[in-house]
Order: structure tokens, then C-alpha cells, then sequence
């Protein structure tokens, strides 16, 4: 397990455990992190490590299926709306309220089905991160990027996600990344997004979001490129959209002091 520095916690789902990372105690309206696809709990380090003396309660989970939040090997239960489920039962457990979401990517995606099935309100504020939800018109091309099958092509997803200046990766890195990121989980999850796509992506529906949201996004971003976050922003009613220049998807490892000063004045606002 790589270590956050936080608290390891388990919420118990019966069969199954979700796993999240917890700092921080006090009053204080928590903070809950989903990260993006091939991701876990532990790409969001740098932000919390921005925002730990803030004192607010965080909540950095992987998502199910994710790091340490293993799902039974079944094809159905890989589903980003399944997900969403499962995660608003969490908070439930975790007797969380008020609760400010933070969602990179593919957990961006996963934020909007929560919220969207949240009939408790439990989610006040809503904070994107290069959300998916918009259908991408080229997407056989980004099916190829998001999910490699070759060593080339992880380098060629590298270079999506940080740009020319990330360093090319070594061999046992290539090779590490392609053997996980072609495991059951991410395949199942593949073939169930590709065969439910339009009740995953949820395009003109998010304008049934409500709460105040904020959108963070990155200028130079391909994977969710500018026009999609556009196209976001004026569904959600009560968003704002704001540009993190010379940064492509990953904006939460790049500019992490950016993300978190961001996320500091919305949750504030």
C-alpha cells in the first residue's frame, strides 16, 4: 500500500471493503477525492499534502475496483453508475453530510452520477477536475489512448496526461503499466462504458445538476479538450469554469498548489 500519511480506513459493504484515506478531524464540512481512470487514492498526494493545514476534514478514497477497494471479479459490478451506488452508500455509513466532492476524470464522471442519484443532498459543492461526462467525438482514438495495449502506447498516454516534458518511462515501468492496466477490472469496465455509452455519459442530462460546481480544467488538455469543458459549463446551471494554463489532463499532479488554492476558495466561497 503506498502511504498518503493519513489514516487507512475500510468501509465494510458486505463481501467487500471500499477503501479510503482519512486526515484531518474537527467541524468542518469534509472534503471527499475521487480519482481518474488507472488511477488510485494516491495520485491526489500532492493536493492533500496542500491542503492538510487547512483543517479540513478529507476523504481520499479509491474508487471501487481501485487500489485497495477490490471488487469480486464479476462483470456487472464495473460500472462507473454501479460505482456511484456503492460510494453513496459509503458516505452514508460514514454518517458524512455537507460534504464538498472533488472528482479527477473519471472520477469527475462517477461525481456526476453520485450527485445525481444523491436524494439526501448530501453533496453540497462539487468541484470537476477534467471531468469526463461529455461524449468526445473522436472516440475510437481516445479508446486507444485511455486503454493501452502496448508499451508505445502507454507512452503515447503519458504524453496525453502530462506533455512532452514528462520523461519516458523505462522498460519495467512500460511494462508494469501495460500488464495492469489490461486486467479483467479495466477490461470489464471497458466493455460495460462502450456498451452503455449513452447512459454513462451523461451530455445534456448533467443540466439536472443543481449545487454549486466548479470546473477545473487544463488549457491544452486532448482528452478532455476545451470545447467539451465548454459545453459542460453551460449545462450545469451553478458552475464556473476555470482554466489552468500549459497543463494538459493530469492538473492535480502538475499543479497541485493550483488545484488546491482552487478547491480553498470554492469550498470557502
Amino acid at each position: 500500500m503506498k502511504n498518503m500519511g493519513g489514516i487507512p480506513c475500510f468501509v465494510a459493504m458486505g463481501g467487500h471493503n471500499i477503501f479510503y484515506w482519512k486526515f484531518g478531524n474537527g467541524n468542518k464540512k469534509p472534503i471527499v477525492f475521487f480519482h481518474g481512470l488507472l488511477d488510485e487514492s494516491f495520485g491526489f498526494r500532492r493536493v492533500v499534502k496542500e491542503l492538510l493545514d487547512d483543517g479540513y476534514p478529507l476523504y481520499v478514497f479509491d474508487l471501487p475496483g481501485y487500489g485497495q477497494s477490490k471488487l469480486p471479479l464479476v462483470k456487472y459490478l464495473y460500472q462507473i453508475d454501479v460505482w456511484a451506488d456503492l460510494l453513496l452508500e459509503c458516505f452514508q455509513k460514514l454518517d458524512l453530510k455537507d460534504i464538498c466532492l472533488v472528482g479527477h476524470s473519471m472520477g469527475g464522471l462517477t461525481s456526476q452520477h453520485l450527485v445525481l442519484k444523491d436524494s439526501l443532498k448530501i453533496v453540497k459543492k462539487l468541484i470537476l477536475l477534467a471531468p469526463g461526462g461529455i461524449p468526445h467525438p473522436e472516440r475510437e482514438r481516445m479508446r486507444k489512448i485511455l486503454f493501452p495495449k502496448t508499451e508505445k502506447q502507454v507512452v503515447l498516454l503519458l504524453r496525453y496526461l502530462y506533455g512532452e516534458e514528462f520523461p519516458e518511462p523505462g522498460y519495467l515501468f512500460r511494462h508494469t503499466l501495460v500488464t495492469i492496466w489490461n486486467e479483467k477490472p479495466n477490461e470489464y469496465l471497458q466493455e460495460n462504458t462502450l456498451r452503455r455509452e449513452n447512459e454513462i455519459f451523461f451530455d445534456s442530462k448533467i443540466k439536472e445538476i443543481k449545487i454549486p460546481t466548479l470546473i477545473l480544467a487544463g488549457a491544452e488538455d486532448e482528452i478532455t479538450p476545451p470545447f467539451m469543458m465548454k459545453k459542460m459549463k453551460s449545462y450545469i446551471k451553478k458552475s464556473k469554469l476555470v482554466w489552468i494554463p500549459k497543463v494538459r489532463h493530469a492538473i492535480h499532479l502538475e499543479k497541485p498548489i493550483v488545484v488546491a488554492e482552487n478547491i480553498r476558495i470554492f469550498y470557502n466561497s
